[in-house]
């Protein structure tokens, strides 16, 4: 599906409540929806893959992605997931180099793929756009380093313990340090987050589960104490600087 003139308007509209587009006037924004064209994607379908010399960029407008690379060994690692809202293949229209990584859609998910011209022009030409580039690619580098260090420094136990909270967000209603994630990830999933087997994470989950510091339900992993979690993540950390 491409963006018709009748569509971009709606188009338009969609991309401008994306966070690194939010603010941006509305004549560099509409010039920019009007090289964006529709893409729907059914869950599982590969929308980039690794090594795909192609440059457009992808602002996620319904559902969800998912990031993957494989590691020399064959096994598969998740680097993360993007909603509503989140812009990717960034890297490669701006450095013109093959995909870093695969990403398939976790749900059935529409998004705009805009081409890499559009987008470069939309940054050079819109202050808000710059900067919300920047803040982009500040978080995920940091992002990045946080993950490296859990690896290189940390046991998987609290690997496992760092990505829970990475992933979780606040549940006010069930206190003030209480936080959950919804949907629940599957034990594999987590498992290819943090580079450990299966197995391993069912081990763990059913520890902290004992512990009364995760309660797993259908809808969400739920998480009462955040602060006892992180609290062990930080004496790890703190550890391995000794």
């Amino acid at each position: 599906m491409t963006g018709r003139p009748d569509q971009r308007p709606a188009i338009a509209h969609a991309l401008a409540a994306a966070p690194l587009l939010r603010g941006v006037a509305p004549e560099p924004l509409d010039r920019f929806a009007a090289h964006a064209r529709l893409v729907d994607a059914q869950e599982g379908g590969v929308i980039v893959d690794g090594e795909d010399e192609s440059t457009d960029v992808y602002v996620v407008l319904h559902g969800a992605v998912r990031v993957t690379v494989r590691t020399p060994g064959g096994k598969e690692a998740i680097l993360g997931d993007f909603h509503e809202g989140d812009l990717f293949g960034e890297m490669a229209a701006i450095d013109d180099a093959p995909r870093s990584a695969r990403i398939a859609a976790l749900t059935r998910a529409r998004l705009a793929v805009v081409p890499a011209r559009a987008f470069l022009d939309l940054v050079f030409a819109a202050p808000q756009a710059c900067h919300g580039l920047l803040r982009l690619l500040t978080a995920r580098i940091r992002q990045q380093n946080e993950r490296l260090l859990e690896h290189a420094a940390l046991p998987s136990r609290l690997r496992l313990y760092a990505e829970l909270l990475r992933l979780s967000r606040p549940r006010p209603a069930e206190g003030s340090a209480a936080r959950a994630i919804s949907p629940p990830p599957t034990q594999s999933d987590l498992a290819a987050r943090i580079g450990v087997r299966r197995e391993a994470v069912s081990r763990e989950m059913a520890a902290l589960a004992r512990r009364g510091l995760v309660r797993a339900t259908r809808g969400a992993i739920h998480i009462p104490d955040a602060g006892a979690l992180r609290r062990e993540v930080e004496a790890g950390l703190a550890d391995a600087r000794d």
